[in-house]
């Protein structure tokens, strides 16, 4: 009796747990946000690929802040797109946001494209990578902007370019629900968001989806560090002068692991920008005008020449205007930081590297010590266990080791002569 008394519970109690579960219907699924901004590159495309492959969300956005396609298949991600069984939706945003070149191209294959007022949309020619034409004729028309800007205004532009005008993503998201929206396998209506009642007694529209924001991996934004052109040039600029630093400082190493990062992130830039390597050799040659006047204890007419072809080649850094170019201020203000560098801290740090407080320079004419490297003609010395920076004529060929005596002091180099050619 027992037994058949715990068999019936055991029934009852599932037969009750079953009936809330199969009376439950499924929520809408999760909205994805892809978030990439800058120029794009093969690992930014295969990123926003990934995210609309993903089969679990009702709804992909992807947040378009990208003056252009600077390399990879762009075909790839339009081909994602039309083949989706996931609705797929832009957003071109916040502010200030602008969608050019073969990304305005890709928003000609999305049903929906919603942006912020200020947001700038158009200049799709020149295109720099990706042979979006082949795909076909595109069903929505924001491809005729070939030189055109359109500035969004408060309300929708018209010709459907835009159709939804929202100040912020979360606001866009809520604007979709009940909206039927075409994908690769059909019509899908999406449930975005509800109404609910406030304590006031007003209603509102609120979210009622789980929106996820996804970003590329740490790698992935590590490396487009040196996709945005003024970071590119940035980085060149710093690489040269730390490696120049590195050189005359004798460090411990840790200038030249900042230059080798700095110059592999230009590097990275320099494989998938459409770069002006006339402009890049100029800035290069900017920085041995600096380098080469360092080396003459003097900051003259090479480094004002230096200094004009550091800001033409950053203004001309890479080949792709209107969309992908570097800003002027930023230019600007990495040209004034390389005279700096080498007008204070370069020369600072040098001058305490190689020399000692406790040895003043007005009292080393006539000192006497050893050659620590080969004078030829620039070299280092050894005086009182202290190290200099010194000069010798070429034809004096002093040696590693060679004793020497200092005939003048030019600033923080020592002119020296063999101690034997100086007696006489």
């Amino acid at each position: 009796m027992l037994r058949r008394l715990s068999l019936l519970f055991l029934l009852l109690s599932a037969a009750f747990a079953a009936v809330p579960a199969g009376a439950q219907e499924p929520g809408p699924g999760p909205v994805a946000v892809a978030d990439v901004r800058g120029p794009l590159d093969q690992r930014a495309i295969d990123f926003l690929v990934d995210v609309i492959r993903n089969e679990d969300a009702q709804l992909v956005v992807l947040k378009i802040d990208n003056p252009g396609v600077a390399s990879g298949d762009i075909e790839r991600l339009i081909a994602s797109i039309r083949v989706s069984a996931t609705p797929v939706a832009a957003w071109v945003g916040p502010d200030g946001a602008v969608a050019f070149g073969e990304v305005a191209k890709v928003l000609d294959w999305l049903p929906v494209v919603g942006a912020a007022p200020g947001a700038r949309l158009g200049q799709t020619e020149p295109g720099f990578d990706g042979p979006v034409d082949d795909l076909g004729q595109a069903p929505y028309p924001l491809s005729r902007l070939y030189d055109l800007e359109l500035v969004i205004g408060e309300a929708p532009p018209p010709d459907e370019i835009v159709t939804i005008v929202q100040p912020t993503i979360g606001q866009f998201i809520a604007a979709l629900d009940g909206m039927d929206v075409a994908t690769g396998v059909g019509t899908v209506r999406l449930e975005t968001a509800e109404q609910v009642t406030l304590d006031d007694g007003t209603t509102a529209t609120v979210s009622s989806v789980d929106v996820r924001f996804l970003k590329p991996t740490l790698l992935t934004r590590f490396l487009r560090l040196g996709t945005q052109p003024d970071a590119a040039f940035f980085f060149l600029m710093a690489g040269l002068a730390v490696a120049a630093f590195e050189f005359y400082a004798a460090g411990a190493g840790i200038a030249a692991a900042v230059a080798a990062l700095s110059l592999f992130l230009a590097g990275y830039g320099f494989a998938t920008l459409p770069m002006n390597w006339l402009a890049v050799l100029a800035a290069i040659l900017g920085i041995g005008m600096y380098t080469w006047d360092f080396q003459r204890h003097e900051l003259g007419i090479r480094s004002i020449l230096g200094t004009i072809l550091i800001l033409w080649g950053g203004v001309a850094f890479v080949g792709g205007p209107p969309q992908i170019s570097t800003s002027l201020w930023a230019v600007v203000l990495t040209a004034v930081g390389i005279m700096l560098f080498y007008l204070f801290a370069m020369t600072t740090i040098v001058r305490s590297r190689f020399g000692t407080p406790t040895i003043g320079r007005e009292h080393l004419i006539g000192a006497t010590g050893v050659a620590d490297s080969a004078l030829d003609p620039d070299g280092v010395v050894l005086i009182d266990g202290a190290k200099w920076r010194a000069r010798a004529h070429r034809a004096a060929g002093i040696a590693a080791g060679a004793e020497i005596e200092v005939l003048a002091v030019e600033g923080i180099t020592l002119q020296v002569a063999p101690r034997e050619v100086a007696k006489a």
